[in-house]
Formats: structure tokens, C-alpha cells, sequence
């Protein structure tokens, strides 16, 4: 399994940086973000061919492009960056979040999620890349099950994984988990959480990966192995950091630990 480290906590850096600061931290490719305020945004599909030059260049590889693509009013956009994907062999293209709104009710949000994520796998297959939905909490895929039942109908779209997100909506055993998603596993997210009580009760917040947390995360590499999963491990950095390269090095260090 190769880890991989979403790039967001390092924000709107130059390329170059981006990939030696990976490079430094012990990964072996990118989870990069595209997204305003990052180093490559929405508007900007040519720079992807800049980041994956960089990458290569520090002996690493764009395994994902994590984006908020929905498939809704962003086709044209999702369009342009899938086909730089697929022109420098990106493998896998994360859709964004489709998020519950109880207002509108679930079967409504489904309907209308449903439309966009096929548009999306259209795209995708029409770019040769793969489409990955990740399981997220606050959304109508918080959980493997839940996912599958967006992506009802959609063979095309491909599952990410993520327990530290589950971890913040309720659960969902781990390894029922991986038996619903099956080979459409594209990526894993690996972080950690702590549920903590304060002022205004019980919350669920991220830690830093190397101070353990509530995922049991040794039991669940090991399910990875014993199910042959071969593909990236994606790690997130979303707690504050007062230096990025820092807390993504001791992160890096503690899964590579594990593994």
C-alpha cells in the first residue's frame, strides 16, 4: 500500500515546494486538492501537468485528484480537469460532497445527487480515469452503505474510503465497511479522531494521527491486507498545525510505523 498525502494543509504553495515538502515529509505521491486557494484551482487544468512534472521530478507520483466537483452546474469544469487527468494518467478523480439538506429531504437529494454523479462517471470514462466517491459525514454517503446507494446503477464509480470520517457521524464496523465496498475501493483516507466534552457537550474533532485516537487503525491495515488491497493510503492533515511539513513528517513516520 503506497501513502499519499492530501495536500490541503499546505495550501496555495508553488509546485516545486509542494512536491519537495512531500518529498521531505516521507510520501510517495500526491492526494493534490484542486481548489481555490490551494495550489491549483478549478479554472487552472493546466497546472496539474506543472504539479505531476514536480512530483516526478522528487521521485513521487499523482496518484488522486481530490476535487468538489459535483456533476450539478460544474460539468465544463469537471470536464477540463478530468481530461488533464487522464493526458498525464492521473488514475483516480475524487467527486466532491453531496450534502444532506434536510430541508430539501433525503429521496430528493438522492434524485438530484443520483443525476450528478453520473454525469461525472461520463465524464470520467470518457477521460479514462476513475471516479471515486468518498464516504462523508454531514452528506447522503456517510457511510459504505449509503454510498453504494447513491451510486446505485453507476458501476463506473469507485468507493473512498475514510473511517476518521465515519468516526464523526456514528460508525460503521470497519470491516462491514470493506466487505460492501468490495474491489470498488479506489483510496483510503487515514486520519484520526478524539471524541472530547466541553462547554457545549460531546464533539468529535481530528488529532494528529501520531496521538492514536478512536480508529483502530492497526486492525484495519491489517483487514486491508488480508482482503489484497493494493492501493493508495491517502493521509489528512486536518487539525491546525503551525508548521504543515511538521505534523505531515510525524504523521508519515507513525503510519509507515504501523505498516
Amino acid at each position: 500500500m503506497r501513502v499519499i498525502v492530501l495536500t490541503k494543509p499546505f495550501g496555495a504553495v508553488e509546485a516545486a515546494r509542494l512536491a519537495g515538502s512531500l518529498a521531505e515529509a516521507g510520501a510517495d505521491g500526491a492526494d493534490l486538492v484542486v481548489r481555490d486557494g490551494q495550489t491549483v484551482s478549478p479554472g487552472e487544468p493546466e497546472r496539474i501537468a506543472v504539479i505531476s512534472k514536480e512530483l516526478a521530478r522528487a521521485g513521487l507520483s499523482l496518484d488522486v485528484v481530490t476535487t468538489d466537483f459535483l456533476g450539478e452546474d460544474d460539468s465544463a469544469a469537471a470536464e477540463r480537469i478530468m481530461g488533464a487527468c487522464g493526458e498525464l494518467g492521473v488514475p483516480v478523480v475524487r467527486a466532491g460532497f453531496y450534502r444532506y439538506d434536510p430541508a430539501l429531504g433525503y429521496r430528493r437529494r438522492l434524485d438530484l445527487a443520483r443525476r450528478g454523479l453520473a454525469t461525472l462517471a461520463g465524464l470520467a470514462d470518457r477521460h479514462g480515469v476513475r471516479l471515486a466517491l468518498q464516504v462523508h459525514h454531514g452528506t447522503i454517503h456517510p457511510s459504505g452503505a449509503l454510498a453504494l446507494r447513491l451510486a446505485e446503477g453507476l458501476d463506473g464509480v469507485h468507493f473512498y474510503a475514510d473511517p476518521g470520517n465515519q468516526a464523526k457521524e456514528g460508525s460503521e464496523h470497519w470491516r462491514l465497511n470493506l466487505d460492501l465496498i468490495g474491489d470498488r475501493m479506489a483510496c483510503v483516507g487515514v486520519k484520526n479522531a478524539v471524541w472530547t466534552q466541553g462547554a457545549d457537550g460531546w464533539a468529535c474533532d481530528w488529532r494528529p494521527f501520531a496521538d492514536g485516537g478512536i480508529i483502530r487503525w492497526q486492525e484495519i491495515l491489517q483487514g486491508l491486507r488480508e482482503r489484497g488491497y493494493a492501493g493508495p493510503l491517502s493521509l489528512h492533515v486536518h487539525y491546525p498545525a503551525a508548521d504543515p511539513l511538521a505534523a505531515v513528517r510525524g504523521d508519515v513516520r507513525h503510519l509507515r510505523g504501523l505498516l
